[in-house]
């Protein structure tokens, strides 16, 4: 199966950012997105917090640690659009099933927001655009 047979649709645009407080001034307090929910998980390393932009969210992703890899992230490109991140029925299936036509990234989900569950794809077979796929 292709990839678009297996998302549901995007789930939302990650910008990586170096600091949440300094990103909202733009995205809520002047463009005026709503904050739909915040959280820090991957054992206090990240902070997520999703904007609601109508049918899709933006999530600021604000590294907590150092050293972390979105910190080397933004080393070579800054602050700024990090991935898409698109939604499945099953991220086990959609990683571990028949896949979606592109291999993963990494060795094992890793926890996104709201308690489901994410994986990164390899971004050598994607053009170099960092792609996600959240589901439970």
């Amino acid at each position: 199966m292709t990839m678009n047979e297996r998302t549901t649709g995007l789930d939302h645009i990650g910008l990586v950012v170096t600091n949440t407080e300094e990103a909202l001034a733009l995205w809520r307090d002047l463009l005026g997105f709503s904050v739909d929910h915040a959280e820090v998980v991957n054992g206090g390393t990240v902070r997520l917090t999703h904007l609601d932009l109508g049918s899709v969210h933006l999530q600021l992703v604000e590294p907590l640690i150092r050293p972390h890899p979105l910190h080397d992230w933004m080393d070579r490109h800054g602050a700024g659009l990090h991935h898409l991140c698109f939604a499945v029925p099953d991220v086990e299936v959609a990683w571990t099933g028949d896949g979606v036509g592109v291999p993963p990234a990494q060795p094992a989900p890793h926890q996104g927001t709201r308690g489901r569950r994410a994986v990164f794809l390899d971004p050598a077979c994607t053009g170099g655009v960092q792609l996600e796929l959240v589901g439970s």
